[in-house]
């Protein structure tokens, strides 16, 4: 089936097309991943044709990206250096002139 750009490009105008852009997004990333080949497409496309993702399934991808997450977050803290702690405001008390005339 050939995908028709402008068709989809309609769809992602709609206010509910928020889960077809995440899906697109995911795909995208997915099909630049030279670890994503034909044994996982041929499973995403048997999902999609029996159009539901069995629970125990669900369950599990749930948990890899879980943990996929965690290893992105700490990836993320090690090349990212943590940013110092402000210094702490010093509350300065303005100086008070009597001005005055001791007549």
């Amino acid at each position: 089936m050939k995908v028709s750009t402008n068709e989809l490009l309609l769809a992602l105008r709609a206010p509910n097309s928020g889960w077809l852009a995440a899906l697109v997004c995911a795909l995208d990333e997915a099909l630049q991943d030279p670890d994503f080949g034909e044994p996982q497409r041929t499973l995403i496309h048997g999902l999609l044709d029996a159009g539901s993702v069995p629970p125990a399934v669900a369950v599990a991808a749930n948990d890899r990206l879980t943990r996929f997450e965690e290893t992105v977050k700490d990836l993320h803290a090690l090349l990212v250096p943590a940013t110092p702690d402000p210094l702490p405001e010093i509350s300065v008390r303005p100086k008070l002139t009597i001005c005055g005339n001791a007549a």
